[in-house]
């Protein structure tokens, strides 16, 4: 926990935190931190495979997933957990081929929700929004297998200032909701669309990839189809998904 509360504070106090750099360093120290509290070994291992297996859906019908309304709770974390999942998985699906399989992406050890857009909320403070809510999935259809990421953190945050040479597409864009980042970026084989979002009181966060392997430090990524699962124009979307905030 105190991993996840550094980072968390230095991502928030920061003037323009860069959001490629700070956003993954937040999230590898909420890893570090599941890390030490999952079980290891072979069994384990057995577990989370078959978990995964598990775990991959087939996407229910766009009139079923509008037909039922998300949870409105704010006053507890787990509230949280259940309102923001649903908003962000509601918007996800919607994005998506109808025979779109999803998957969660886990670390090691880590056993998959049933949902897999159930949002982890990796503690960094006494209060409900106090913590780093994140989640990943990987996507496959018929052009391949790609990813989509979100993160959403306490604080307006900052985003990436443009000139970095990986980056293909930097721009930001004012809307009522907040001021938007949007990039894409090329690192060897591997694009990733990514839009950050600096609502009145949380930093929201969603990016794609074109690789259906979890995004870690350190670890190259094989190219798994030619593009990202989601379009840059509909990674903005998701960022724009009303109710992404948390309360004053």
């Amino acid at each position: 926990m105190e991993d996840v509360r550094t980072a968390l504070t230095a991502y928030v106090t920061e003037g323009e935190p860069p959001l490629g750099l700070s956003g993954d360093a937040v999230l590898a120290a909420a890893r570090r931190s599941r890390r030490q509290h999952l079980v290891t070994g072979a069994v384990a291992v057995c577990v989370v495979v078959l978990a995964l297996a598990l775990a991959v859906v087939v996407l229910p019908h766009r009139g079923e997933i509008a037909s039922t309304p998300c949870p409105g709770g704010t006053d507890t974390r787990t509230a949280l957990v259940e309102r923001l999942s649903c908003l962000v998985g509601r918007a996800v699906r919607a994005l998506l081929p109808p025979e779109a399989q999803i998957s969660r992406l886990t670390i090691p050890g880590e056993t998959p929700p049933a949902d897999p857009f159930h949002l982890i909320a990796d503690p960094a403070g006494p209060h409900p929004q106090d913590a780093v809510f994140h989640m990943g999935v990987r996507v496959t259809d018929a052009r391949g297998t790609g990813s989509v990421y979100f993160l959403i953190l306490p604080g307006g945050g900052g985003g990436p200032k443009c000139g970095d040479p990986e980056q293909l597409v930097c721009r930001t864009e004012t809307t009522p909701a907040g001021l938007l980042w949007l990039s894409t970026l090329r690192s060897g084989d591997i694009v990733t669309n990514r839009v950050g979002l600096a609502a009145p009181n949380a930093h929201v966060q969603f990016w794609s990839t074109n690789s259906g392997v979890l995004s870690q430090t350190g670890v190259r990524l094989p190219k798994q189809r030619s593009e990202p699962t989601l379009t840059l124009d509909q990674v903005r979307l998701l960022a724009l998904t009303p109710g992404l905030d948390f309360p004053l």
